[in-house]
């Protein structure tokens, strides 16, 4: 399987199954390459909540062509 391939696979799989896997490589980064475990997990909660707050429409996502070209700007 290309990378591709598993690319395509996990973009079908609902956004909160999405974000747990992104959790469970972050956690298995961790600990191979000494990642700070709490920090990993801090960032993983905050994903999963911002997922919530954007699937309960309590916040808007902004599109990454205008994060970059933001970033550009500045």
């Amino acid at each position: 399987m290309t990378l591709e391939q598993l690319e395509a696979e996990v973009l079908v799989l609902p956004k909160d199954s999405q974000v747990i896997l992104l959790a469970r490589l972050l956690e298995r980064l961790g600990q191979e390459s000494g990642i700070d475990q709490e920090i990993a997990a801090s960032w993983a909660e905050e994903a999963q909540k911002r997922d919530e707050d954007m699937n309960t429409n309590q916040i808007t996502g902004i599109p990454a062509e205008e994060v970059f070209r933001r970033v550009c700007a500045s």
